[in-house]
């Protein structure tokens, strides 16, 4: 089984169209959105259609979520089964690195043989034919301990070691929590380990692939600005017309962002 793991937050602005340059420092703080609880789960989780998955979203509550949508998405987790999971838990700043630990909270809710984690800002796309997920299920049964999300930039050109919370996917026996935990406030075998991506990956030799882009067959993507209700409508296009969205009209900048310059919904 695959546990998708998502690690979702209510900050301010979760409930209008969130931009970067509005909410936050563009993406290094990423964007935020109400869509990410419910369009974008679902999104996610149909990235692994055809497998064997549990959801688990995990929500930093920052602002407090109505008790109808508490509901709607509570009957969307429950959808999927295999014990799958809606945890809010109420923020807390006085923690230090409160967010790597958010972290490592969610993950060791998997019940998966495999984990995959999702920021909540992160989308996922596949055509039908495509079957990246038995690629990346071969990849770390053969040769990487962490498998993110795709560049077309050479190891050398982007220089990323770590294993992006954006979008990983993972053995859970990769993951030694406690290890993790013990790690997570001092640097890690010399190496400078700011956040958890990075402590994980030390951890374990920095075993870490970024594929090439297969923009034909699949695409990845974070969002450096978002307007309310794309999601729903890239969930209801083909693949061919999302890419055509995200990658011809957009297009993706820096580490795969996209920006979204539809006019807003609201």
């Amino acid at each position: 089984m695959i546990s998708v793991v998502i690690n979702a937050d209510t900050r301010k602005g979760y409930l209008h169209s969130a931009r970067g340059e509005e909410w936050g420092n563009k993406s290094l703080h990423g964007v935020r959105s109400v869509d990410f609880l419910l369009e974008g789960v679902r999104q996610k989780m149909d990235f692994f259609r055809g497998y064997d998955t549990q959801c688990l979203l995990y929500v930093d509550q920052h602002e407090a979520l109505s008790y109808g949508l508490i509901a709607e998405i509570d009957e969307l987790i429950g959808s999927y089964g295999n014990n799958s999971k809606f945890i809010l838990k109420q923020h807390d700043r006085t923690k230090p690195r409160w967010n790597d630990y958010l972290y490592l909270e969610a993950l060791r809710l998997a019940d998966g043989d495999y984990i995959a984690h999702f920021d909540q800002d992160c989308n996922a796309y596949r055509t039908d034919e495509c079957d990246i997920i038995r690629r990346y299920l071969l990849w770390l049964n053969n040769q990487y301990k962490f498998i993110c999300q795709p560049t077309d930039m050479t190891k050398e050109a982007h220089g990323m070691w770590w294993a992006s919370t954006r979008f990983f996917i993972c053995k859970k026996e990769t993951l030694n929590f406690d290890e993790i935990e013990s790690n997570l406030t001092t640097p890690v075998r010399g190496k400078h380990t700011p956040c958890f991506e990075h402590v994980i990956s030390v951890l374990n030799d920095e075993s870490v692939c970024y594929p090439p882009r297969e923009d034909e067959q699949y695409c990845i993507f974070s969002w450096a600005t978002y307007n309310s209700g794309t999601i729903k409508k890239l969930n209801e296009m083909s693949y061919a017309d999302v890419k055509k969205y995200v990658l011809d009209e957009q297009g993706l900048f820096g580490p795969n962002d996209c920006v979204d310059k539809t006019k807003s919904n609201d």
